[in-house]
């Protein structure tokens, strides 16, 4: 082994690591500018994040039940979540793209294989991308991921 290289097993970790970040951030998270940009591509029902919970919770009741007719907001399974419309010119093949963790996290693992395969070069790319892709998608998936 080279100094200063890395084994590949540990790079292919690492990139399945981060591979599932990203797909977290893409697919499940709600940073504001992340959750605005799913909310006009993908659209459909989602849970409340921390912050509408909380504007709802300090509303006078009229006005918390206004908001909620407004935002359109239904308890599913305990859950309470809001309907969202996606935007005109979002196709329906992009909104199920944005936000189906299995779909994302395959893309973005061909991205991120690409790239480590310019820099610093992967064996068979083709083969890392897949256990990239795997990996990833299956801790995406995961219910308390």
């Amino acid at each position: 082994m080279e100094p200063g290289s890395v084994p590949t097993w540990l790079l292919i970790a690492c990139m399945a690591v981060a591979n599932y970040r990203a797909t977290r951030l893409i697919a499940k998270d709600d940073f504001p500018p992340v959750l605005w940009l799913r909310d006009r591509f993908a659209g459909g029902w989602r849970p409340l994040t921390t912050r509408e919970q909380r504007d709802l919770s300090v509303l006078s009741p009229e006005k918390s039940r206004v908001l909620r007719q407004t935002w359109s907001v239904e308890t599913h399974d305990g859950v309470e979540e809001r309907y969202v419309y996606r935007s005109r010119f979002s196709p329906y093949w992009l909104a199920e793209l944005v936000s189906c963790p299995w779909c994302v996290s395959g893309w973005l693992a061909a991205a991120l294989t690409a790239a480590v395969a310019l820099t610093v070069g992967v064996p068979a790319p083709v083969l890392v991308w897949g256990a990239v892709w795997g990996a990833s998608a299956l801790l995406a998936s995961r219910e308390w991921a």
